[in-house]
């Protein structure tokens, strides 16, 4: 198993409204992300936003577990910043590698995939 870089939580009120402001923002199907770069930082912090619409809180929280299990596996990947990710209600329906294909497609990795 590839070594890990550290992921944070993004839970600042000040860090969502320079994502808000200055981040770049990425679509691919059913996955969106809006993310800040910023190489000074030692971590990288994700915040996940699934909402109602997408299931019961059992689904919600499965698919929460699914994607930052995905960001913890390309963490190393990942240029150090700040990152936001939404998905839709249909990514419930997604199978691991489904979503882990959506989720190497929108995310901004070093090195190319």
């Amino acid at each position: 198993m590839a070594k890990s870089c550290q992921v944070l939580a993004l839970s600042s009120r000040k860090s969502f409204e320079r994502l808000n402001h200055t981040g770049k923002r990425a679509r691919y199907k059913d996955l969106s992300v809006v993310y800040r770069l910023d190489e000074s930082q030692e971590t990288i912090n994700v915040a996940y936003s699934v909402g109602k619409r997408v299931g019961k809180a059992v689904i919600r929280n499965k698919v929460k577990r699914r994607l930052r299990s995905l960001v913890r596996e390309c963490s190393c990947q990942l240029p150090r910043g700040d990152y936001l990710v939404m998905v839709s209600p249909r990514v419930a329906e997604l199978r691991f590698d489904e979503l882990r294909d959506e989720m190497r497609a929108i995310l901004p990795l070093k090195g190319g995939s």
